[in-house]
């Protein structure tokens, strides 16, 4: 399962991950919440708003049907849910890469600041742990992060590390102080 704050790189991380396994299953959370309409509206930002219940026993029933040997999961959702047997690997980006990626998104200013908060707070991060017993964060921009995803996916994990990007975040906040 990959998840993470929007903009790190969960969605280029997980097809790749799907086209080193032959035989895998890639299932993108937003792309099943639409098809299962599990959307309830539009919140601030004009963001989805997901019956997360609804997703969560859709995603659960999914990966349980499957016949592939490997079920890979994206989403940023998903760290707030229990998907039964899954490891989680949080994507993570140092924030001024997060900012840029979000500008060329043409997210608003508000809403670049609400991720760039998330990422530098481990939001994903924070609830994954309480949510599966196998957590890894991988750094997005780490030349390495597919092979660790990849070894990750076999069952023989790299050594985990803890990214921390609040130091970044109070650069930010020091500089857009200055402005």
């Amino acid at each position: 399962m990959v998840t993470g704050t929007p903009g790190v790189g969960k969605t280029r991380l997980a097809r790749l991950l799907a086209k080193k396994f032959p035989d895998s299953e890639l299932i993108e959370a937003n792309e099943i919440a639409k098809k299962e309409k599990c959307i309830e509206g539009r919140g601030k930002f004009g963001a989805y708003i997901v019956n997360m219940g609804k997703l969560e026993k859709k995603l659960n029933g999914l990966v349980g049907k499957s016949r592939h040997k490997v079920v890979i999961l994206e989403g940023h959702l998903l760290c707030d849910m229990k998907i039964r047997n899954a490891v989680a690997i949080v994507l993570r980006e140092h924030l001024k890469t997060l900012e840029k990626r979000l500008a060329k998104r043409n997210y608003s200013k508000e809403k670049i600041e609400e991720n760039v908060t998330a990422e530098a707070t481990d939001y994903c991060g924070q609830h994954a742990e309480m949510n599966y017993q196998k957590v890894y964060e991988l750094l997005s921009s780490d030349s390495k992060t597919l092979g660790k995803a990849i070894s990750i996916t076999i069952g023989k994990p790299p050594k985990k590390q803890n990214i921390e990007l609040l130091s970044e975040l109070l650069a930010l906040l020091k500089k857009k102080h200055r402005e």
